[in-house]
């Protein structure tokens, strides 16, 4: 029989699974999710998983002192360098990495979010973006210092990183940053030009709450 703990956490991760899917940041067999299991392990998605249809099978515990695989015969997701060393590196609990399809598209022909909404400025900030030239992450040293400024980062070209104590928090800031896209491209077809004179006046507002 499988520890307690173990089973809690793998339906936590299928839970969060098929959320992904409800909100559209996934399709077919895109993105992993993993979540520490002990100072020692963590228990993550493999390769090639539907996230929103996993079963028990579907995660693998891994060492992440060596990488090493309890017994299976089933391969970790790709991903597995980056997530251990994002677990090595923060006292976080579980790692989102999804393909949210407005945050794809916007960050591939702009550089930075345009923020027009308090909600989103206070809640997010500024979001840091990660170059990337390939299907994995091949630059984690990258990743992992757009997420000592932000818990979420964006992987240009890929999709979102998001960590956190639970996966509801993780999951939070990458709605958020749908959110905020979809807002930004109504408003461009609003008036392109208001959106420089609105970004500041939000700037001013949060810096002097007086001011507005």
């Amino acid at each position: 029989m499988k520890p307690a703990k173990e089973n809690i956490i793998k339906r936590r991760i299928i839970a969060i699974g098929k959320k992904l899917i409800d909100c559209r940041l996934v399709t077919a067999r895109a993105g992993n999710l993993s979540a520490r299991l002990d100072a020692k392990s963590i228990l993550i998605t493999v390769t090639g998983s539907e996230l929103g249809n996993l079963k028990y099978s579907d995660i693998v515990k891994v060492s992440l002192e060596n990488g090493v695989l309890a017994k299976t015969k089933r391969k970790p997701s790709s991903e597995l360098p980056a997530h251990g060393s994002i677990y090595k590196n923060f006292p976080c609990q579980v790692v989102i990495h999804c393909h949210p399809p407005l945050t794809n598209a916007y960050f591939a022909v702009l550089p930075r979010l345009k923020v027009l909404t308090f909600e989103t400025r206070f809640y997010l900030k500024e979001v840091p973006v990660v170059a990337q030239k390939s299907l994995n992450v091949t630059r984690v040293d990258k990743l992992i210092a757009a997420l000592r400024k932000n818990k979420i980062a964006v992987v240009k070209n890929h999709g979102v990183f998001s960590i956190a104590d639970t996966f509801s928090q993780a999951l939070g800031p990458i709605l958020i940053l749908e959110e905020a896209i979809k807002v930004a491209a109504i408003a461009r077809l609003f008036k392109k030009k208001a959106l420089d004179k609105i970004d500041r006046q939000i700037k001013k507002c949060l810096l002097n709450p007086k001011a507005g």
